[in-house]
């Protein structure tokens, strides 16, 4: 059985729908900041992140887009990958473009105690970001408007990414009035059954809701 170590709401979210998604039997290990700091988690992620997938034969990978596109590739009857090289690489631009650039744009919202200076400083930086990260919507919002899915016409493991940062945005209060197609793509998430469950299963009631807070 597969085992996800996660943190409810956080990226590994994207994981655990994907799991969903495939079918495979799997078991989730809550890992929050105190268990990823010591020296048993650190033995299987020395970045002390989630998620980590331990595989069947405890074979174990680290980072989401990595371990998203195992699983793609792992199963292939899933679709999740692309149907070729060129969708392939579609669905990795977007991967890619969410984890490097959209996801990394949240950082001062979900951590402003780490932001220097004084309040005033502090709250200017977070109004930036919320600004930034209405720029990287529109262009998610541009794709999602042409067809369904972030990659194309069939949903791809960049899309529960996709999913997951829109929910933090959402609970950030980032400005996405207007992005009908965000907002579809949304809603399909929010309708979608084995999405339910992975939001029940790690306690995520409210599907706007972003990220538990750590322990």
């Amino acid at each position: 059985m597969v085992t996800l170590h996660y943190w409810p709401g956080y990226c590994s979210l994207a994981t655990h729908i994907v799991l969903r998604w495939i079918g495979v039997p799997y078991q989730l290990k809550l890992a929050g900041f105190k268990a990823r700091q010591s020296d048993a988690f650190k033995q299987i992620n020395p970045t002390s992140t989630v998620p980590v997938l331990v595989d069947e034969d405890g074979w174990v990978l680290s980072q989401n887009v990595a371990i998203l596109n195992y699983l793609a590739e792992r199963h292939p009857r899933a679709g999740l990958s692309g149907e070729d090289a060129r969708s392939r690489a579609i669905v990795n631009r977007w991967l890619g473009y969410i984890n490097s650039d959209v996801h990394k744009a949240f950082s001062p919202l979900m951590h402003p105690e780490r932001l220097p200076g004084d309040l005033a400083a502090q709250q200017q930086a977070l109004e930036n970001a919320k600004a930034v990260l209405r720029k990287h919507f529109e262009v998610v919002d541009q794709a999602l408007r042409q067809h369904p899915w972030i990659a194309g016409e069939r949903r791809s493991v960049a899309d529960p990414y996709l999913f997951v940062l829109t929910r933090w945005a959402r609970d950030k209060g980032v400005a996405l009035e207007g992005l009908d197609g965000v907002h579809a793509h949304f809603e399909r998430f929010v309708q979608d059954k084995a999405v339910q469950t992975a939001l029940e299963e790690e306690g995520l009631k409210d599907s706007n809701q972003s990220a538990r807070s750590e322990e």
